[in-house]
């Protein structure tokens, strides 16, 4: 197993169940993000598919396609953007803006979606950046930056824009590309937008720009989990609220970009170094065993 992180916390003692304060949770985060190996991470995770195109163009699409199938087994989805990207071509943004395009996925098959929903989507897509001129133009048009709280309206607007694209019925592989914050947490929509709006940083792309501090954390079963064993949340389920929590404690910690610890948090559960329950012989390497309140 290729090692994604060097010890940062040695000679602690196991963390109470008291949440550690933000001056320590600063300062064992930071010192977790800098022993972990972004390059590393970047090869097991989906965005590796995103960051093979120079265009900004290119990018902005793939990532849509990319993010929308994030979700199961990280080899699995790698495996499955891998085939649906090589199916569009070098420029997935030119494929995408006519209709022979799309159809170079049709039977494609993920999971909930089957072989009309990706052709159907792409198709969209592609009429979405017709309309707007670009993925980034058609989400940020009514966005106000100044505004308080994470990007919620422009992230349930943004899905609208793209269901306007759409004639019914939608199946539920359709729907389930689709996520909205007004019936969860928006994960993947969450993860579409780190990556474009984050400052290109080795993982993140930085593709459009914006206002960091207004993204919302990309809630999956591990940071969900480690978000609670270090204290970020106390709720069991990993909708919206829990979402918000993390996000809120986060900015707390680096309010610029409260996203900042995201992948490092994420590839810890996703590598095995955090189980989902005490091992000894695990939990004594783990590099933020200082905060955890197993």
């Amino acid at each position: 197993m290729t090692r994604l992180y060097s010890t940062a916390a040695e000679g602690h003692k196991a963390g109470s169940r008291r949440p550690a304060s933000d001056a320590r949770l600063r300062r064992e985060l930071e010192a977790f993000l800098a022993g972990a190996d972004a390059a590393a991470m970047v090869r097991r995770d989906p965005v590796e598919r995103v960051r093979q195109y120079a265009r900004e163009d290119d990018q902005e699409v793939a990532g849509l396609l990319v993010a929308g199938l994030a979700y199961g087994r990280a080899s699995v989805v790698r495996e499955r953007t891998k085939a649906l990207l090589d199916a569009l071509g070098p420029h997935p943004a030119r494929a995408l803006a006519g209709p022979a395009g799309p159809r170079r996925l049709r039977g494609f098959v993920y999971r909930f979606q089957r072989g009309t929903d990706l052709p159907r989507y792409a198709g969209a897509i592609g009429r979405v950046r017709a309309e707007w001129g670009s993925l980034r133009a058609a989400f940020f048009d009514g966005f106000e930056p100044e505004g308080p709280g994470p990007w919620l309206d422009a992230m349930a607007r943004f899905v609208d824009r793209v269901r306007a694209h759409l004639q019914p019925p939608l199946s539920y592989g359709l729907r389930y590309l689709l996520p909205t914050p007004r019936s969860g947490a928006a994960k993947r929509l969450s993860l579409y937008l780190r990556w474009m709006v984050r400052p290109d940083d080795g993982v993140d792309l930085g593709t459009w720009g914006g206002p960091a501090d207004r993204l919302l954390i990309p809630l999956d079963t591990h940071v969900a989990r480690i978000g609670r064993y270090v204290g970020l949340t106390d709720r069991q389920t990993a909708g919206l609220p829990a979402a918000l929590d993390i996000t809120a404690r986060l900015a707390r910690l680096h309010p610029p970009d409260p996203l900042r610890y995201d992948m490092a948090l994420c590839h810890l559960g996703i590598s095995g170094a955090c189980p989902t329950r005490r091992v000894p012989k695990i939990c004594r390497s783990c590099p933020i065993r200082g905060i955890c309140r197993l």
